[in-house]
């Protein structure tokens, strides 16, 4: 069974306004060499947990982890592998803020072990990136990617958004063809949400900002796919394409609903158990780097929560991320290990309206449930329980 480590760094130069992941805008003022300690001694605190443990993938996301030097990343690589069996194809990926690398410095994490680079691109447009309160300019972004190419990666990603205030058809199809032009193997295309919590949150909630109708989201979502998968990349996932070999090892093992051991300040974890008295456990850190930090360093594991899993959970978890893959879901498979039978009929439903099609083993969502997914896929739960 596949499993996967993820490592969080928490530190951005400034907090984008639109984003609800756990990270800071700390300028240049960051403690890494305290920080990547108490990674290491996370690590150990789960040693006899996964020792041995067939290893398929590392993921280092933020935050901004290419703030971080290549040593530090290297240092944690290294016990990671010593701590567990990485398999020969083991994936290693490492987020870019194009403002926060240059040559050298993917020269140094190709060394470290990073094998995939994934760079926050977020637009080639110069106002939309002084929306999204980005430091990065598109000559940043137009450099680095020609750079990982330079340095001789050959697993790269890069990421778009899309559905901000005032943005027009012509400067978002201005943004994927800038893409394309790269011939990078792997795109993902967020729209752009606004959550609780973010700046963006506030302004929405005070009237202050103004984004794009739900009709029109539905024009740039529809126009997203058909313009990408003309192009040759594969909607594998309801906001990620890629061509042929070329999808996200560790991401699928969210979607999938596998294993995973997150590490630093405010990382989930998943651990997946199939039997009948125990079908897994999740957790997450503590949020604040130096409350995790102390509480590492003291020897203890620096929980926020735990919860086990129950059978119903579980299945609801799985139909929630599976639904977001290509491939969908498969009801006889999930019949059979969790020992329910499913209401067809409300599925036939979703069928009927074309929000869902069956393909020989599976249900997916069409084009049209992927407009409306979150709806969709709440229906199909409420079929299951």
């Amino acid at each position: 069974m596949p499993f996967g480590i993820y490592v969080h760094i928490p530190y951005c130069v400034t907090k984008c306004p639109y984003c609800d992941f756990n990270s800071y805008g700390v300028g240049e003022r960051f403690p890494e060499k305290e920080y990547t300690d108490s990674i290491l001694c996370e690590l150990e605190l789960y040693r006899n947990e996964i020792a041995g443990t067939e290893l398929t993938s590392i993921f280092f996301g933020g935050g901004t982890p290419s703030l971080f030097d290549p040593k530090s990343i290297e240092k944690i690589i290294s016990r990671i592998y010593e701590i567990t069996s990485p398999t020969s194809n083991i994936e290693i990926s490492l987020e870019v803020n194009p403002k926060t690398a240059d040559l050298d410095k993917l020269i140094g994490l190709r060394s470290a072990g990073i094998n995939r680079i994934s760079v926050g691109v977020q637009s080639f447009s110069e106002r939309k990136l002084n929306f999204l309160g980005r430091i990065n300019s598109p000559e940043d972004s137009k450099k680095i990617l020609k750079d990982i190419i330079k340095v001789g990666y050959e697993n790269y990603s890069l990421d778009l958004m899309y559905g901000t205030k005032d943005e027009t058809f012509s400067e978002w199809e201005n943004d994927l063809k800038e893409a394309l032009s790269f011939n990078y193997p792997h795109i993902s295309a967020y729209c752009l949400t606004i959550e609780d919590g973010t700046e963006f949150g506030r302004r929405y909630a005070l009237g202050k900002l103004k984004l794009p109708t739900d009709d029109r989201l539905t024009e740039f979502i529809t126009y997203t796919t058909d313009f990408l998968e003309s192009a040759g990349y594969n909607q594998y996932e309801i906001s990620n394409y890629a061509k042929e070999g070329s999808t996200c090892s560790h991401n699928m093992l969210y979607w999938k609903g596998d294993s995973y051991l997150g590490l630093g300040a405010g990382a989930h974890s998943h651990f997946s158990v199939d039997n009948s008295s125990l079908w897994g456990e999740r957790w997450a850190n503590l949020r604040n780097p130096a409350l995790y930090m102390k509480s590492v360093q003291e020897g203890n594991e620096p929980l926020d929560f735990t919860e086990k899993l129950n059978r119903e959970e579980v299945v609801q978890d799985k139909v929630l991320m599976g639904l977001r893959l290509k491939e969908g879901v498969n009801i006889s498979e999930l019949e059979e290990t969790f020992k329910f039978d499913a209401d067809m009929i409300k599925i036939g439903r979703l069928v009927d309206n074309g929000f869902l099609e069956h393909t020989k083993s599976s249900f997916r969502l069409t084009k049209k449930g992927n407009l409306l997914s979150n709806a969709v896929i709440l229906r199909f739960v409420e079929a299951l329980s």
